[in-house]
């Protein structure tokens, strides 16, 4: 057995032929991956405008809630009506929904800004009818001591 002959048979293609059929490099590829500008902009639809929240930006801004966090709230669906009709078990329940379907770590002052927040706006609606139906008054002076103080 000839050793040339194996080594022969073995390399029969030409590397200098492979590489001379093969297209030069282009020297800036990177610029090939960019997106064309089109004539018309694309326009963004979200399914709910940022400021359209369902008033929850408003509800939290004082106890120190992140924007993210209302707007991925609002985009599970609550409002701040429904937020305040929901019992604390509720709330929680929905806190860790927040959590686990967005992977969103809730602070632990979020969760008790969340709460803290629906409970004075439940405070206020409750007081706001309690005036309508004229159970509150607005002044601070009991009647019946200004009648005694004659």
């Amino acid at each position: 057995m000839d050793p040339d002959a194996f080594t022969a048979s073995l390399f029969k293609w030409d590397p200098r032929n492979v590489l001379s059929t093969a297209p030069p490099p282009r020297p800036s590829q990177l610029l090939d991956y960019t997106v064309a500008p089109s004539a018309a902009p694309m326009s963004y639809h979200p399914a709910r405008l940022p400021r359209e929240l369902g008033g929850l930006e408003e509800l939290f801004q004082a106890y120190g809630i992140r924007y993210y966090t209302a707007a991925k709230i609002a985009e599970l669906g609550f409002t701040v009506s429904t937020l305040v009709d929901m019992k604390d078990d509720e709330l929680d329940d929905m806190m860790n929904s927040l959590s686990q379907i967005f992977r969103w770590d809730l602070l632990v002052g979020e969760r008790y800004g969340i709460k803290a927040a629906i409970r004075a706006e439940r405070r206020r609606l409750d007081e706001e009818e309690m005036k309508r139906r004229g159970l509150l008054s607005g002044d601070t002076t009991n009647t019946l001591d200004a009648l005694s103080q004659e």
